[in-house]
């Protein structure tokens, strides 16, 4: 199966200056191409035609990105360029079978989508693609597939309803809605603006799984949101607290002919599980909020008052014998590094893992895999790690008690990292990119 191709996929951001050499000449549609292969007697693309490609993108020697590699061409919908030799004008420019080079300044794409340019993105870095055009598809070729298949899925859809619809032990509300099984619960039903804690789960009618939350805390909603479609708003509606139900879903309650963003397709029925726990109006939902928040506001400020004294035990219960930076900072470290040190608006590449101050492991980048990327000094990091890999080389390992201050502050990670929690941290410098 081929993919929908996106600009911003083919485009990747570096630092580097790509030559363009004199081969390189501007077509018409402005592209600046060089040819490999040309097929004069092929024809030649048009708005609005679906071609597929093979694209290898370049910086300089490297490759950062191959649909060969990844033995799946792409499927495009050629449009109006967005900006002066982009793709699109370069996919007007060759023929059938044609294999040509595009490079193109990478500032173009950033002004062509209104956002600007990332400081540390140098004006005038060119990219290169790779192109072999596969094959064209014309306008009114794909557009009349596109209608077989929508037809198909109406009346695939229309087939698999009607078993329902005619077989009496189910039940069909006005608006077509089919209720598998129902018990509706001894609460009140909900009415609109109510909030409602419940489990569910949100199926395709052939088994995929849009969403889930059948399990953790209950999901809270407003009965009467429409996000899902009609088809799930009417399923809460019919069912009171401590009560349950399956309903079938049309896809004329849900996302009906057109699907959603390329993500649901069209005529999609849709499979409701639905388990409700509580309801509450919203006078009662904000009543018990706020009695909450002010719960959690207590304990976080008595969190924050106790910290020195468990940084305290932590220490003496570990036999660590170093003293905080003038930030507050506990840096101890393991392995001396051998390589570069980190300078202000290095991107620095980091292996870490985070444990509260009970020892327990709460995230780690070596479970994963792979390290994560940050520029010193920019900000974006915690101020714990941030100072930490300041004292490092690459090679180097440490482990940092990272005071709340330096870590998240007051803001909430999960039950296991309340607000004003201690961190400790394991860190390995990976690599260092000046």
């Amino acid at each position: 199966m081929t993919k929908k191709l996106s600009l911003l996929v083919l485009i990747v951001l570096s630092f580097c200056f790509y030559s363009c050499n004199r081969e390189y000449k501007k077509t018409e549609n402005g592209a600046l191409m060089k040819f490999f292969i040309i097929n004069d007697e092929n024809e030649k693309p048009e708005i609005g035609d679906l071609v597929i490609i093979d694209v290898t993108q370049k910086i300089a020697d490297s490759v950062i990105f191959s649909s060969e590699d990844m033995n799946e061409p792409f499927e495009i919908i050629l449009e109006e360029p967005s900006f002066e030799g982009d793709i699109m004008s370069a996919l007007l420019s060759m023929h059938l079978d044609d294999h040509a080079s595009l490079i193109f300044p990478i500032d173009s794409l950033f002004y062509s989508i209104g956002e600007a340019m990332p400081s540390f993105i140098e004006s005038g870095t060119l990219t290169e693609m790779d192109i072999k055009l596969r094959e064209i598809i014309k306008k009114e070729e794909y557009e009349e597939e596109i209608r077989k298949e929508l037809e198909l899925r109406k009346r695939t859809e229309e087939d698999n309803l009607s078993v329902y619809y005619n077989d009496n032990q189910y039940s069909v509300t006005e608006d077509s809605l089919i209720i598998v099984k129902m018990d509706r619960g001894l609460g009140r039903l909900a009415d609109p603006s109510d909030i409602m804690r419940v489990y569910f789960t949100f199926k395709t009618y052939e088994g995929d799984t849009l969403l889930d939350f059948s399990s953790g805390e209950p999901y809270e909603l407003i009965c009467g949101d429409k996000a899902l479609g009609e088809g799930f708003s009417e399923g809460l509606s019919l069912v009171g607290k401590g009560g349950s139900a399956e309903f079938i879903i049309p896809s004329s309650l849900a996302f009906g002919a057109d699907g959603f963003a390329g993500t649901i397709l069209p005529y999609t029925t849709f499979v409701l599980n639905l388990d409700v726990v509580d309801i509450m109006t919203s006078e009662e939902y904000e009543k018990e909020q706020d009695s909450i928040a002010k719960k959690e506001a207590a304990e976080n400020l008595k969190r924050l008052e106790e910290e020195p004294y468990k940084i305290s035990k932590y220490l003496s219960d570990n036999n660590i014998t170093v003293q905080p930076t003038l930030s507050g900072l506990y840096y101890i470290e393991d392995i001396v590094g051998k390589g570069d040190v980190v300078n202000t608006g290095d991107m620095v590449l980091v292996h870490y893992s985070i444990y509260n101050i009970e020892n327990k492991l709460i995230e780690s980048s070596v479970e994963y895999g792979q390290p994560i990327s940050f520029v010193h000094g920019d900000g974006t990091m915690i101020k714990g790690i941030d100072e930490a890999v300041g004292y490092m080389k690459v090679g180097g390992k440490s482990r940092i008690i990272v005071p709340s201050a330096l870590g998240f502050g007051e803001i909430k990670i999960d039950d296991e990292l309340p607000a004003n929690s201690t961190l400790i941290i394991d860190l390995e410098l990976v690599e260092v990119k000046k």
